[in-house]
């Protein structure tokens, strides 16, 4: 009688603890706490400091490129004779010279468009940097929840272990369970040990990330009281990859550098104009009367073989940022579509989870609790469905990150693949480890979680 009461009590300690993530009726909004790190990493950050400031010396380079070259002065005497006979001869003179050279009208306006058109890239790469910090935050924060909760799975999980261990003893103690079962029981409790360690070590790994991005040391409060649920947000496809489109900076920066090539293109013919140079001297001759000159000179441009090789450049190069611009569309096309093909498939998987899954080892758990109280199932039997609610309810978790982080992939429209989609046990089809991860990702990947029961060190990591 002492046995089922305590077989009871077990069970009515783990249904309690039933997660509630997986009974909420509407899911939240975005997280205060998050939009406030990420506003703050867009002012704080330093690498988006110091593109501002790259910024800032190239807008200073257009001005540059429109100015004249400097003009020329030079003093020149020219003596008559050995002695010096300044005042003396008509042919000695100290003579001032100066020369300003003028390039045919048209080139310095293109010079001056042509670096204005140089300074899109550096303005580009600090919206690309800005998209990339902004989801930065947003993974690494969904990251850290997640690791904090499965932090606390494994602690509420340990505590079913200790009174798991409780029952065991109690039925070894009068006669009705093995020591097998006691000893299995402490065995997995002492386990927690490393994989407490590993979680906390994950949550310090995602907490700096966190202090990289934002410019400061984030304390460990920041995701307090936020918890991980499914925010399925009505999308199509096709909107998506235009406002993909619309935001990507690489395009833009494309879009420039085309227009950059063609003004080259332009440049590059009006070399064959030939450039001006003006001159003017003033000749002192002592008590003689002074003499004066002016002139004006023209550069020859005839080597015209070099200046319609350069026009072939320039044109290539036109068609080769033309074709680039393409290129990126139709990368950012294929990613777009990517990432929402992971969406979706992770609000299927987290559906699955609420819906099927964790209700169902929820239910295998309760049979698998009576059974063993009728006597017609091993001790080990009601360890193994424990320990298979506890990964699925992991699993979901880790779902449920994924989704956010797929979420913060799309509104960085990164032309790079990002892989945020759980893999081996979240899909129910691995080993306990599988579903668990690797402690330390980072927080463009996904994070480490704890193992769940019994079967967690046995068969292989899920990739």
């Amino acid at each position: 009688m002492t046995t089922l009461r305590i077989v009871l009590f077990f069970s009515a300690g783990v249904l309690s603890a039933w997660p509630a993530v997986a009974q909420e009726a509407a899911p939240p909004g975005p997280a205060p706490a998050l939009e406030a790190l990420v506003a703050e990493a867009l002012v704080r950050n330093p690498d988006l400091q110091a593109l501002q400031e790259a910024l800032v010396a190239s807008r200073a380079r257009p001005e540059q490129s429109k100015a004249l070259p400097d003009p020329m002065f030079s003093v020149l005497y020219v003596n008559d004779g050995w002695s010096p006979s300044l005042g003396q001869r008509e042919m000695t003179t100290l003579g001032f010279m100066g020369s300003q050279t003028l390039p045919w009208p048209g080139k310095r306006d293109l010079r001056e468009k042509i670096a204005a058109q140089d300074t899109a890239a550096p303005a580009e790469r600090i919206e690309r940097q800005r998209l990339a910090v902004a989801a930065g935050v947003r993974r690494a924060f969904w990251s850290l929840v997640l690791a904090q909760e499965s932090l606390g799975v494994l602690h509420e999980q340990s505590d079913v272990w200790k009174e798991a261990e409780g029952v065991a003893r109690a039925r070894y103690a009068v006669g009705q369970g093995a020591q097998q079962d006691v000893l299995l029981a402490q065995l997995e409790i002492t386990r927690f040990g490393p994989l407490r360690a590993e979680q906390e070590a994950d949550i310090e790994s995602r907490l700096a990330e966190l202090s990289r991005l934002v410019g400061r040391e984030v304390p460990r409060d920041c995701a307090s009281g936020v918890h991980l649920s499914l925010r399925p947000e009505p999308r199509d496809l096709a909107a998506l990859q235009t406002q993909a489109e619309a935001t990507l900076p690489e395009l833009r920066a494309g879009a420039a550098g085309v227009e950059r090539e063609r003004l080259a293109i332009d440049l590059a013919q009006r070399d064959f104009k030939p450039d001006l140079a003006v001159q003017a001297g003033y000749m002192n001759r002592g008590g003689l009367d002074p003499m004066w000159q002016a002139g004006v000179g023209v550069t020859l441009p005839l080597y015209r073989g070099r200046r319609r090789a350069a026009v072939a450049e320039a044109e290539a190069g036109r068609r080769a940022a033309a074709f680039q611009v393409e290129a990126v569309r139709a990368q950012i096309r294929f990613r777009t579509r990517e990432r929402d093909a992971q969406l979706r498939a992770a609000e299927r998987m987290a559906t699955v989870y609420a819906d099927g899954l964790l209700p169902q080892a929820r239910l295998s758990y309760e049979a698998s609790i009576a059974s063993y109280q009728a006597g017609k199932v091993p001790f080990l039997t009601v360890l193994e469905a424990l320990s298979t609610l506890y990964r699925d309810r992991i699993d979901h978790l880790r779902v449920l990150a994924a989704h956010e982080r797929i979420q913060a992939s799309i509104a960085e429209s990164s032309l790079e693949a990002t892989s945020e989609m759980p893999s081996g046990g979240a899909a129910g089809m691995g080993s306990l480890a599988g579903a668990f991860g690797t402690a330390g990702a980072t927080a463009g990947g996904t994070s480490g979680a704890p193992a769940a029961g019994p079967a967690a060190m046995s068969g292989s990591m899920g990739n």
